[in-house]
This record gives C-alpha cells, sequence and structure tokens, in this order.
C-alpha cells in the first residue's frame, strides 16, 4: 500500500470525524492517524485515539467511578490519602494520553514524537525505552522528537507533578504494542505463516524458517487491522529486556559535548535577532519615560521599544533588538530610563512574615490534662528556580500568526496566553517545545515566550529573546515564602511500660499565593471542584499533604493572600517546607517520649511500604552509630506521587554550625514501584538530595523595599560540587507494582527534613528558619 499524503496537523473538525471512525483513514490521512494505521510507502505509523475502545484499562475507561466518597469534617485534610495530585491529573488526561506519532521509517528507524518537555530529567530516554521494549527495537533505532503545542492535547500535554512516566506507563505500551501486532500480522502474510509463528528483534520480523522482513517492508495485511490492534496486549513484565536495565541518557553524550542545540542556539527564523530588556529596578515597576538617543547611535543596535513585561503586562520595561548579545546589552546600559514605583516598594520580608502571620489560622486548643503538647514556628524564604539555563524564546509574529520555539511544560496553556495577548485565535499560534537546560518548576510558566510573542508583535521583526541570570534571579519567579504553625499533642507512656501516644497533629500553613495558572487547573478545577468545595491551590494543597503517621486527630490547612512577588511551584509544590515542618517535629516527639527517632516512627507509620524503605536506610546507613562530636544523623520520609522515599543523612558541624555544616553522606531508599531507567532515577534522586543541601542550608531569596536581593548564583548560594556528600547511596525497592510511581520531586522533601533533623541532633538547636545560616545567625 502507498500514500503521497502529507502528515500535516489535524484540523479539530477531522479529529472529531476521526475519532468516530474506526476503520483506517484515507489518503488524506492528517499527520496523526486516530484509531488507524497507515503505510505510507514503506513506513508504517500509529496513533491512538481518544477512548480507544479496548484500550484503556477498566478503572481508566471508569475515570468517574475511581473518586471516592469525601468524608466530611476532619476528614478533608487526608484526602491525599485517598485521592492525591497524581489521580487527579491522571484521571484528567487520561482521554488525551492515548495520542503519539510512532512511524516506522524508509530506513528501518523509528520515528516518536513525544507529548511531554525534556528539561534535563531523563524523560525521552525512559519514553524511548518503553517504545524499544513493546516494539522490539532497540533503543538507538528510535529517533525521538517533542511535540508542538497541539490544543487537541490539553492536559495530556503537561510535564511536571512527577506524573510523566506514570501518565506514559500505560498508554505508551498499548499504543506501541498495538503497532507491534499489526506489524506480526502483516509479516505472517507476507511471509506466508501464522502471526504465532513470527518473532520480532531488533526491526525485524522472522519466520520459523529463516525468512525474515523488515518492519519498514512490512505493508500486506496491514490495512483495515484495527481490530488486532484493540486486542493488543503489552508485554508480560517477565519478558522485559529493555525496562528496568540500566541505560545512559541517549542525548548525553551531545550535551557534554555542545551538540545539543538549545534556543538561542537555533537557527529556524534566519534573521530574528538577539534581543534583552530592560526592568525597572523594584517588582512591578513600569516606565515612566526613556531616551534612548545614544543607545540608537551605537554599533550592531537595530530597534528599541518599550514593551508590557510581566504575563499579565502589568510591568514594563524597555526591549533592544541588536545584532548580538553583545551589542544588545551595550544598547540596553545606554538608555536613559526613569520608572515608576513598584507595586510593593515598601515591602519586606519580615513585612510579609507579619502578614502571614496575621492570617495564618490558630491551631487547635490543647487537650485536657495529663497531656503535653510541642511544636513552633517554621519559616521558609522565597527560593529562586535557578535552573542552568535561563529562560528564553524565540518569536515571529507576522502574516496574521505567530510562530514561538521556546521550553515549556504547558505549551497548549502558552498557546492560549499567547493569542490572547495578540488578539489572534490559538490555531494561528504556534508552540514548538524544545529541550531546554532545567526547570524545576520555572518552566510550568512561558513568561519568555509571551514576552518575545509581544516584542516581535510591536517591532514587526523574529527576535531571540534571553532572559539574564540577573533577571530571572529579581524579576522572574519563586517558590513562596512560607510561615508553619506546628503543634503536636501527645501522652507519655504510663509508669508500667506502655508507649507514650500522640493524640493529635496540627499544621497551619500560611504562604503568598502560588500562581498555578500554568495549564494544571484547565483540566482538573473542574474536577476537583466534583470533590471539595475549595478553590485550585486548595485543590493542590489538600492532595499532595497527608501525614503518614497514626497520630490520632490530624488537621493539615493552608491560607494565602497575594504579593507582589511572582511566584511558581518548585520542586515538591507545597511538600518542600510542609513536609519537613512536620518530619522536625515527629523528631522532637520521639525524644519527648523517650523514643530512639527510628523507633518511633515504625512504631507510628501507617502503612508497610514507608516502613520498609526507613528501615532499609536504617541498615544501609547504620543507624545508630556511634559519632563524634558536632556529627549526627537524622531521618526524613515522605509519601506522595504512588511512591516513597526515606533518606538518612550524616551531618559534620564545626564551632560555627550553621555557617559551615556540611553533609557527608546521604542513604535514599525509593519505592516507586516499578523502575523504567535505574540510571535516570539515581540522577534524579541526586539532584533532587543537592537542591535539599541549597534550600536547608544555604540559599534563599530575600525582598528589601519592593525589590529582590539576591541576582545570580554569587549570592544565590546553591550547593556546588564541593558541597555535595562524599558518600550517597540509593537503593530501589523491589517492584511491587505495575504502574510506576513519581519520582522527580519525591525526595527533595525527605532529603531536606533528614538534614534538618541532622542539624538538630548535631547541635541541639532546633530548627525553625531556614536556610539554615539564616536561623543560626538570628540567634
Amino acid at each position: 500500500m502507498s500514500s503521497t499524503a502529507p502528515y500535516s496537523q489535524a484540523e479539530s473538525e477531522g479529529v472529531d470525524d476521526a475519532a468516530e471512525q474506526p476503520g483506517l483513514l484515507g489518503a488524506q490521512l492528517e499527520r496523526r492517524s486516530f484509531i488507524g494505521y497507515v503505510v505510507k510507502g514503506s513506513g508504517l505509523a500509529v496513533a491512538l485515539t481518544v477512548g480507544a475502545s479496548g484500550l484503556h484499562s477498566g478503572d481508566e475507561a471508569n475515570a468517574a467511578g475511581l473518586l471516592p466518597e469525601l468524608p466530611g469534617g476532619l476528614g478533608i485534610p487526608e484526602l491525599a490519602d485517598e485521592l492525591d495530585l497524581t489521580d487527579l491529573l491522571l484521571l484528567s488526561g487520561d482521554p488525551f494520553y492515548y495520542d503519539y506519532l510512532i512511524r516506522i521509517e524508509d530506513d528501518n528507524r523509528v520515528r516518536f514524537e513525544l507529548p511531554r518537555m525534556e528539561v534535563g530529567q531523563g524523560i525521552i530516554t525512559a519514553a524511548v525505552m518503553i517504545v524499544a521494549e513493546e516494539l522490539d527495537v532497540a533503543v538507538d533505532m528510535i529517533d525521538p522528537s517533542l511535540s508542538p503545542a497541539e490544543i487537541r492535547r490539553q492536559t495530556g500535554q503537561i510535564t511536571g507533578g512527577s506524573h510523566s512516566i506514570s501518565s506514559l506507563w500505560d498508554p505508551l505500551r498499548k499504543v506501541t504494542a498495538a503497532l507491534r501486532t499489526i506489524i506480526v500480522a502483516g509479516a505472517a502474510q507476507q511471509l506466508g505463516v501464522a502471526a504465532s509463528q513470527i518473532t520480532t528483534l531488533d526491526g525485524i520480523a522472522s519466520a520459523p524458517d529463516g525468512r525474515t522482513v523488515r518492519y519498514a517492508d512490512v505493508s500486506n495485511g496491514v490495512e483495515g487491522r484495527n481490530d488486532l490492534a484493540r486486542t493488543a496486549v503489552p508485554k508480560d513484565p517477565a519478558d522485559y529486556r529493555v525496562v528496568g536495565q540500566p541505560t545512559a541518557r541517549l542525548d548525553a553524550r551531545d550535551i557534554v559535548t555542545g551538540k545539543v542545540q538549545y534556543a538561542m542556539d537555533m537557527d529556524v527564523v534566519p534573521d530574528a535577532m538577539p534581543t534583552v530588556v530592560a526592568r525597572p529596578p523594584t517588582l512591578g515597576g513600569t516606565v515612566a519615560s526613556f531616551d534612548d538617543t545614544i543607545a540608537r547611535s551605537l554599533p550592531g543596535v537595530i530597534d528599541i521599544a518599550e514593551v508590557p513585561t510581566d504575563v499579565e503586562g502589568a510591568s514594563s520595561g524597555v526591549a533592544v533588538i541588536a545584532r548580538t548579545f553583545g551589542e544588545a546589552f551595550r544598547g540596553r546600559d545606554a538608555l536613559e530610563i526613569q520608572w515608576t514605583g513598584g507595586t510593593g516598594d515598601d515591602l519586606s520580608d519580615d513585612d510579609i512574615i507579619d502578614e502571614l502571620r496575621a492570617i495564618n489560622l490558630p491551631t487547635l486548643p490543647p487537650l485536657p490534662i495529663l497531656t503535653k503538647s510541642l511544636g513552633g514556628e517554621f519559616i521558609f524564604p522565597y527560593m529562586a528556580h535557578a535552573p542552568m539555563e535561563t529562560m528564553t524564546a524565540i518569536a515571529d509574529v507576522s502574516g496574521g500568526t505567530a510562530r514561538v520555539w521556546t521550553g515549556v511544560k504547558t505549551p497548549v496553556a502558552a498557546q492560549a496566553k499567547i493569542a490572547r495577548d495578540l488578539n489572534m485565535l490559538p490555531t494561528q499560534v504556534e508552540v514548538n517545545v524544545i529541550k531546554t537546560g532545567g526547570s524545576f518548576g520555572r518552566r510550568l510558566f512561558f513568561d519568555a515566550a509571551v514576552e518575545a510573542a509581544r516584542i516581535s508583535s510591536i517591532v514587526g521583526r523574529p527576535i531571540k529573546l534571553m532572559f539574564t541570570r540577573q533577571e530571572d534571579t529579581k524579576f522572574g519567579r519563586a517558590r513562596p515564602l512560607s510561615v508553619h504553625n506546628v503543634q503536636a499533642t501527645y501522652r507519655r507512656g504510663g509508669l508500667f511500660g506502655g508507649k507514650g501516644k500522640v493524640l493529635a497533629f496540627d499544621h497551619r500553613a500560611a504562604t503568598p499565593e502560588l500562581d498555578l495558572r500554568h495549564g494544571f487547573g484547565d483540566g482538573i478545577t473542574a474536577l476537583g471542584g466534583e470533590l471539595a468545595p475549595f478553590g485550585f491551590s486548595q485543590t493542590i494543597w489538600h492532595t499532595t499533604q497527608t501525614l503518614q503517621y497514626k497520630f490520632g486527630v490530624t488537621s493539615l490547612l493552608l491560607n494565602e493572600k497575594k504579593f507582589p512577588v511572582a511566584t511558581s511551584s518548585w520542586r515538591g509544590i507545597y511538600s518542600g517546607t510542609a513536609v519537613v515542618a512536620n518530619e522536625v517535629v515527629v523528631d522532637e516527639l520521639a525524644r519527648a517520649m523517650g523514643e530512639d527517632e527510628f523507633a518511633f516512627r515504625m512504631r507510628t507509620l501507617d502503612d508497610d511500604r514507608s516502613k520498609a524503605v526507613l528501615q532499609k536506610v536504617s541498615e544501609l546507613g547504620s543507624w545508630g552509630a556511634s559519632m563524634p562530636a558536632g556529627r549526627a544523623q537524622g531521618f526524613g520520609l515522605h509519601s506522595e506521587y504512588k511512591s516513597r522515599a526515606a533518606v538518612l543523612c550524616e551531618l559534620q558541624t564545626s564551632p560555627d554550625p550553621a555557617v559551615n555544616a556540611r553533609v557527608t553522606k546521604l542513604v535514599v531508599a525509593l519505592d516507586v514501584n516499578r523502575v523504567v531507567n535505574p540510571t535516570g532515577l539515581e540522577a534524579q534522586v541526586i539532584g533532587a538530595a543537592t537542591d535539599a543541601i541549597s534550600s536547608i542550608l544555604r540559599t534563599g531569596l530575600h525582598l528589601d523595599n519592593g525589590a529582590i536581593r539576591e541576582s545570580s548564583y554569587g549570592d544565590f548560594e546553591i550547593a556546588q560540587m564541593k558541597d555535595t556528600p562524599p558518600e550517597i547511596v540509593v537503593h530501589f525497592m523491589p517492584t511491587n507494582g505495575e504502574r510506576p510511581g513519581g519520582a522527580g520531586e519525591l525526595v527533595l522533601p525527605a532529603a531536606a527534613a533528614a538534614i534538618a533533623n541532622a542539624f538538630a541532633r548535631a547541635t541541639g538547636i532546633k530548627p525553625r528558619r531556614f536556610p539554615l545560616r539564616d536561623f543560626y545567625q538570628e540567634g
């Protein structure tokens, strides 16, 4: 069979029509063949439609049946025990997860387009491993790329919330298994044998007598065989040859040798010129007037224009377009600008902390006599994401359309925002997703893409926009500062040896409003509205926060207030701070009740998986070993994303403990149900643990009279190689489930808590304000 129809983006009407037709699509096949398979020349392609009968597992097809009855009253804060953020993301995205482009090319290589974003977490490698496994090809036979924004994908194109591998696992396996099943049927017909006699390996289908046919040469028997696709079954895990094997990142060599092209390296629009923006001295400031006479006279400067800057367009700056970035910087520095005041010029950290204290809900009153309580107030600073590559974008707005190239985890939301800004339809906006150097939550938002499109529209030419490190630190987004009040009420053991008991645990958090307008809410706000009568930030809080201990009456509540600092989720969303406060109090409870911190946790943890990872790090880390003065161990645990993590930290202090505290050893045990790529997951674990060192011991952002104090790595001191512990042990628990759980953000809260608890045991200081250098200096 052959066809000359080009692969092009499907119009929405065509998609809907195709979804209703279970047969093979005709010659005018769109770029993706919904519920269809096609041989184009000798190229075999596959993509499955939303809701394809027989392809969804029973629980996915009946998603509504998964929604539990919510308990009333005090049960609501424990919503995450029954329905967590991973559930919400999977439920909302499931109808869109079965849309992939997987095509066998003429040279027998496999083209695979991934509707997620690669920011260094290794998702491309893991996804390619799944395709290679089910298709029976070698990993290096697959050529992966990233999908552009496509409206029909909706929430099926979001990368974040540590749900990427969980969301890819079933759909990608089923789609690829369907393709392999049809290849086998076609090969069987061509070779004149039964399909059950065909074996496949490395892109070759073989008959028992040794005759073979390449996948690319299979055509007979393929057309109209969607019945086979519907009954295709993924491999039995016992037969896996690729999944679960340590695999180096496919692009590792290209990254270290400079072959990978990031946004500013690309020449997709040859006349796109380097662009930088002069920004106000304080947050929310605007241009009152400016004189660009000198700047325009400088060599290489092409154009200068006033432009709205933040995503809402409430602030403004002056864009300078030049032949090179060096010339653009010189032009920017030559501008004479008069600025208006910002929206928070009278605000500093202490002012925000006071306002958060005022809105924080009071903890529950102490229980009757014969009980005691402990806890306190925990303060965490604003935290920059600080990815290695700053925010960048290429934009070409012309001829009634907008084309953008950028790294974005929520491309459909970016497409919609750019369209609104430029008074276009989303179908007139093309957002191309490219590999990017880091995110940690920063690229959930698409600030550079929006700003670049605005500038291109204003100056009437294509541009390459780059935020400098200083700009992204001072004017970018940050994890919100937060104030946590935690109180635990307990009863000590009896005179006759009975164990004590925790009767209540109360956690009240107050934070600046976390901006969640990045696409997550588009799919799950309505779903969340069916579950609980609170807004989207409350939905995120209650579906991520749970206490994994049997501590009687528990209450975990959040209150928020809007401030001028732009915010975005940072690794762990709320858990990177809330779990630390909880785990510190758990340690203090153990000591107050006269118990060993390990034994106390093992006695009070509420599930076996958490106990197992804790037991493992205790064994591997030699918990309780004798330590010299100034050195101690500490535990941290976290349960989220259908996974479990435990961390044991060894920390050495000096006579100036908070300033010179150093993590000397980390032992991590993870239960993620199933590990797809141990090498990639180990790298994620080490990266998250390093971020924990940064956030607990070393750094944060400070707001001084409406301006962020820090500007770059020189004063926003993230952990360096010399701060990485010389010994890191990572252990993966045995496979205990089919679908992999999330892992990208899992370890940070546990590692951060372990570091804080080790510091407390080494110094006798109760950690209450972070980073600990700030806490210690305040005495």
